[in-house]
C-alpha cells in the first residue's frame, strides 16, 4: 500500500499542527519535499502522490451543501437507525476523506473513523482542524475519533460499537467523489481486504454497507434490509 512519506509545511502557522501529525503517526516534517507521497499542510492541505494532489474540507462546496442539509440525510438516518437524543457508537471502517463519518457526527453520534493510511487520516484530522470555529462544528469534532489501523484487526466487542459502517472502495465513491478524486485514490489506495466478507463473518450488532444501487450482492451478502435511494443502496445486516 502507497502511503506517504513526509510532511511538508513551511508555514511557522501550521508547525505545532505539523508536529502533532508527526508526533503521532511518525513521519518526518521537512520545509521542501523529497518524496513523492506526501502531506503538503499549509493554507490548505493536500495530499501528494506522484505530482498529483487533491485536499480535503468539510466547510467549503461540494460537500457543504452536504453539511448545510445533514438533517435531511434521510436514507443514512434510517440505516443506522437513528433516534434523537440517543447516540450510537459508530464504526466508521473505511473512513477514507471521513465525509460520511462527519455527517454521523452532525447528527449527533460518536464516531470512531479507521483508516490504515496515515494520509488519509492526515486529511481527515486536518479538514476537522480547519473548520471554523462554531458551536455545531466544535460539537461534531468533540464527537469524532480518528485512528491509523487496519479497522479488521479492532477488538469490537470491548469497544462496544452499535454499527459498523463500510462504504466499499471504489464501488461508490463513483457517485459521492469528484472524478478526481476517484482517479487519485484508485492509484493511491490498494483495498486488500474483503472487508464486507470479513465484518460479516464478526459479532456485530448492526453493519451497514453503503452499496451503488447497481451493485449485486453476492449470495453470503442477504441483507436484513434494504434502504434504497435514487443511485445508492444502504444494505443493512442485523
Amino acid at each position: 500500500m502507497v502511503d506517504i512519506k513526509e510532511i511538508v509545511c513551511n508555514e511557522k502557522l501550521f508547525i505545532n499542527e505539523a508536529e502533532y501529525y508527526s508526533n503521532k503517526y511518525q513521519i518526518p516534517i521537512n520545509s521542501a519535499p523529497s518524496e513523492n507521497c506526501y502531506i503538503d499542510l499549509n493554507f490548505e492541505n493536500y495530499l501528494v502522490f506522484n505530482e498529483e494532489r487533491i485536499s480535503n474540507c468539510f466547510h467549503k462546496d461540494p460537500f457543504l451543501k452536504r453539511v448545510k442539509n445533514f438533517q435531511r440525510e434521510i436514507m443514512i438516518k434510517k440505516a443506522i437507525s437513528y433516534e434523537v437524543n440517543k447516540p450510537k457508537k459508530i464504526l466508521d471502517a473505511t473512513a477514507g476523506f471521513g465525509r460520511d463519518g462527519f455527517i454521523f457526527a452532525l447528527l449527533g453520534q460518536e464516531v470512531t473513523m479507521v483508516d490504515e493510511n496515515k494520509g488519509m487520516c492526515i486529511m481527515i484530522e486536518s479538514a476537522l482542524n480547519r473548520l471554523p470555529d462554531k458551536p455545531y462544528y466544535n460539537d461534531a469534532k468533540s464527537r469524532i475519533k480518528v485512528v491509523n489501523s487496519d479497522s479488521t484487526k479492532l477488538k469490537l466487542n470491548s469497544e462496544g460499537f452499535d454499527i459498523i459502517y463500510l462504504d466499499p472502495m471504489f464501488s461508490t465513491y463513483s457517485k459521492s467523489m469528484s472524478k478526481k478524486e476517484l482517479t487519485f485514490l484508485k492509484t493511491y489506495i490498494d483495498q486488500k481486504h474483503d472487508l464486507v466478507n470479513i465484518f460479516l463473518n464478526q459479532n456485530y450488532k448492526r453493519l451497514v454497507v453503503k452499496r451503488e444501487k447497481k451493485y449485486q450482492p453476492h449470495a453470503f451478502e442477504e441483507a436484513s434490509i434494504i434502504y434504497k435511494g435514487k443511485s445508492i443502496n444502504f444494505h443493512v445486516f442485523i
